[in-house]
């Protein structure tokens, strides 16, 4: 079964990830093709996909309507001659003027999603039943549920559970509206000064429009000494030091699924989550992380706490271990890739 993937552009992000992952693992079982709508490449996800993959540009400039890219792209398809399009981008159907000969199927990564092209897919996936319940009950849109995975075998464990100084990780776009870092950094705050914790260091990772508010948050809670921006980083970075950290924070106000949590519990280091569905079922509700009130910094920095005094009880590392098994089972990369190839073949 010959599988092409079609997505908008190369950039960074979760779903460029995903998609590289994805594809790096089908090809090891199925002839898999790649076109690439517009110029935007991360040279890093970009020198990732595997060399056995056929890879097309079309080199777009992003918001264009020249006439020769569409030309390009739909000969592209028919030349390929995919039993499969998988298209990553709701409106990139639309696109697709010349070659209807097959399923074309689309995953969608986050709630809120508009109906836009989706009613034209043969088959449309969501990466959480969260996200599935959404597209029915808002759009009545029928999904089927597919859920994102990563490489667990290349993330360095945990193995010690002691420390002196409380480091915390946060990874994600800086979006405060949208991920809820503003929140966490509150926590902190509430932290530090209100209950006088002074052994506790956060590390946020990530870039992105929030970074001025952000370093101004943190500039007006005096928390310079406790809290790094540390940029964008890349997954090997990420996947060779979180182990360092003793607890893995997502605030997130809005979010599908939550792949930074899984690697949390992938690394066995403790996940703390706001409670909205997509980290909750990642966690399955709570059994294999804890959750705070959602925007409620209070609440955020008290389960802190709890995870410092669990810690202190010795019993963060047995949690730990059964968030690893868990995430093993349901969200290795493998799993995702063969599940997306046998659902191809369901209509």
């Amino acid at each position: 079964m010959h599988i092409l993937h079609i997505c908008t552009s190369l950039n960074t992000g979760g779903l460029e990830t995903m998609l590289v992952d994805i594809v790096n693992e089908q090809v090891k079982t199925n002839p898999v093709s790649l076109i690439i709508l517009n110029k935007g490449i991360n040279e890093d996800i970009y020198n990732k996909l595997s060399k056995d993959i056929n890879l097309y540009r079309v080199n777009r400039t992003q918001g264009s309507k020249n006439i020769l890219h569409f030309f390009k792209f739909n000969y592209l398809i028919i030349k390929i001659k995919a039993e499969v399009i998988h298209c990553h981008g709701s409106e990139i159907i639309k696109y697709i003027y010349l070659y209807k000969q097959t399923n074309i199927y689309h995953t969608v990564h986050a709630t809120n999603m508009s109906l836009g092209s989706l009613p034209q897919y043969d088959k449309v996936f969501a990466i959480s039943r969260i996200v599935q319940k959404d597209l029915q009950e808002r759009l009545n849109i029928k999904s089927t549920v597919v859920y994102n995975g990563i490489h667990l075998d290349t993330i360095i464990p945990k193995k010690y559970y002691m420390y002196d100084k409380f480091n915390v990780i946060c990874v994600s776009r800086l979006m405060h509206q949208t991920k809820g870092q503003d929140i966490l950094i509150k926590a902190i705050d509430i932290l530090v000064s209100q209950k006088n914790i002074k052994n506790i260091n956060l590390d946020l990772i990530g870039e992105g429009e929030s970074y001025k508010y952000l370093t101004e948050l943190v500039n007006k809670f005096k928390l310079n000494n406790y809290i790094r921006f540390l940029g964008l980083r890349n997954r090997d970075y990420i996947y060779s030091h979180i182990n360092n950290y003793e607890l893995l924070v997502q605030p997130s106000i809005y979010e599908g699924f939550g792949l930074t949590v899984t690697e949390g519990m992938a690394a066995k280091v403790p996940v703390l989550v706001s409670d909205i569905e997509g980290p909750l079922e990642v966690i399955d509700y709570g059994k294999y992380g804890y959750t705070f009130k959602i925007k409620d910094e209070i609440d955020c920095a008290q389960k802190i706490i709890d995870v410092m005094e669990d810690y202190n009880k010795k019993k963060i590392q047995i949690k730990c271990d059964e968030a690893y098994l868990y995430a093993k089972e349901n969200f290795d990369i493998k799993k995702t890739a063969k599940n997306y190839i046998t659902e191809y073949i369901i209509i």
